[in-house]
């Protein structure tokens, strides 16, 4: 099989010491006016719920228990950055882009990052549940113990994805192709994918998923 293959997530790349900022949301608003890019800051605890990060540019910079709901992030870019415990829920990031990014305790519930990219992009103990990723192009990304449940990953792109321990409860990857996806570690059931099953082909799974994606595609096990 496809399990001697290594796969390299480049980490992102940061400085040694990062400074804290201060006043992070005067910063941000600062640099949304002057169209300039920030770097090389630590946020803590920031509160940017509604708020709009539209078309800006982050890099090399870590977001610690940072408050995003609802706020629009369509467009941005992410560089090297590191999000922990940050909450994305109810986001609008049409187009967002996140490269060498890491995603640690991230709670995204009704996200939407349509037409997203994510590169070399690790995913931890994130919960997606009911986001929209439709159209999304994923590359050398790893989600582990990360919960997916009613979230839509339909036309998506993806190449050198690993997923490990995570959940696609009632998940929808209509239109996309499975194929050389591993899903024997993760929760794999009632997933929607269209009239011929033609997603699942080359897709790993247990036995016992394979029997709950017959009941998908209406075929009876006896």
């Amino acid at each position: 099989g496809e399990t001697h293959v290594v796969q390299h997530i480049l980490p992102p790349a940061l400085p040694a010491r990062l400074e804290e900022a201060e006043r992070g949301e005067e910063l941000i608003d600062m640099a949304r006016a002057t169209e300039e890019a920030v770097a090389d800051w630590r946020f803590c605890g920031l509160e940017l719920s509604g708020g709009s990060l539209r078309d800006m540019r982050f890099e090399r910079c870590e977001f610690s228990g940072c408050r995003f709901t609802g706020a629009d992030l369509s467009r941005a870019t992410f560089l090297d950055t590191v999000f922990k415990n940050c909450d994305f829920s109810a986001v609008r990031g049409e187009s967002v882009y996140f490269c060498r990014c890491r995603w640690q305790g991230i709670k995204a519930m009704g996200a939407i990052f349509t037409d997203c990219r994510l590169v070399h992009m690790a995913l931890e103990n994130c919960t997606l549940v009911g986001a929209n990723l439709t159209g999304a192009s994923i590359e050398q990304a790893r989600f582990s113990g990360s919960d997916f449940s009613e979230s839509y990953f339909s036309e998506c792109r993806h190449k050198a994805l690993t997923v490990n321990e995570d959940t696609f409860v009632k998940t929808s990857f209509f239109g996309t192709p499975l194929a050389g996806l591993d899903f024997t570690t993760s929760r794999f059931e009632g997933v929607t994918v269209s009239d011929s099953g033609a997603e699942l082909r080359g897709a790993v799974v247990t036995v016992e998923q394979a029997a709950d994606l017959a009941r998908v595609l209406g075929v009876v096990v006896r």
